[in-house]
């Protein structure tokens, strides 16, 4: 930590002697905010929504497996009761209880099914996001440099950025040199004719971007708990195997 610190203080003191050595009219610092920009992309809108569409998508799968598994259990249920009815002959048990042994396995490779196929859509959804954002910044940075070099500016900050200790970057600025909304039209200048901007993130003066915010990672926070098979294996034991049904994410 003591080295992290040291190395910051060797960054702004460069950052200082640079201005200091530098002419004041040839240093022009501008600053942008890359929260609200970000947000304002229509790019990033487009990307949000295929992302909570393949969300539905994926839902609809998942209950339409569990909607398969609650059927065998109800099979199995039936079968499980037909094998302990004493008014039935024992071959009747007998068998009854061989369908009920068979529902119960079937029922076993079913949970299994719905835990890796949300496990695996899951990876994929977070995936694509992750790329998203990177690849969304990169072309906001692109536009922005382009913007900065063209009007003269040496530097942009972000002023929604923060300090590894939390505190805000920019302490303070005027706006006077502030790029976000030039910036943001320059980006939607090729935007569907139908896209309606999304209201403001972060405008001026409110408070730096949180750590954790669904901008920086716009990805599911919450991890899944799983809820195991009701049926018993065919062994007649009553342990529980692989996790199956998903619990509500709060999506």
């Amino acid at each position: 930590m003591k080295k992290l610190y040291y190395t910051a203080g060797l960054l702004a003191c460069s950052l200082f002697a640079f201005v200091s050595g530098a002419r004041a009219a040839d240093f022009k610092i501008a600053t942008v905010d890359l929260r609200r920009t970000f947000d304002s992309y229509y790019k990033t809108v487009l990307a949000s929504t295929a992302n909570s569409n393949t969300i539905v998508e994926r839902d609809k799968q998942i209950k339409a497996m569990i909607d398969d598994r609650t059927k065998l259990e109800e099979d199995w249920q039936k079968a499980e009761d037909a094998a302990n009815n004493q008014v039935l002959s024992a071959e009747a048990r007998a068998l009854s209880r061989k369908d009920a042994d068979r529902i119960a396995v079937a029922a076993r490779i079913q949970n299994e099914t719905i835990s890796n196929t949300y496990a695996r859509t899951e990876i994929k959804i977070r995936e694509d996001m992750v790329q998203h954002v990177t690849d969304l910044t990169t072309e906001i940075r692109g536009v922005m440099e382009g913007m900065a070099k063209k009007q003269g500016y040496t530097m942009v900050l972000d002023r929604t950025a923060l300090t590894m200790t939390g505190n805000p970057l920019v302490l303070y600025t005027s706006g006077e040199n502030d790029l976000t909304e030039a910036l943001i039209k320059e980006l939607n200048s090729t935007a569907p004719p139908d896209f309606i901007p999304p209201p403001p993130t972060s405008p001026y003066g409110t408070g730096p971007l949180p750590s954790g915010t669904s901008v920086r990672n716009p990805l599911p926070p919450n991890t899944p708990e799983f809820i195991g098979p009701r049926i018993p294996s065919p062994s007649g034991t009553n342990t529980r195997t692989s996790p199956a049904t998903p619990a509500p994410t709060g999506r």
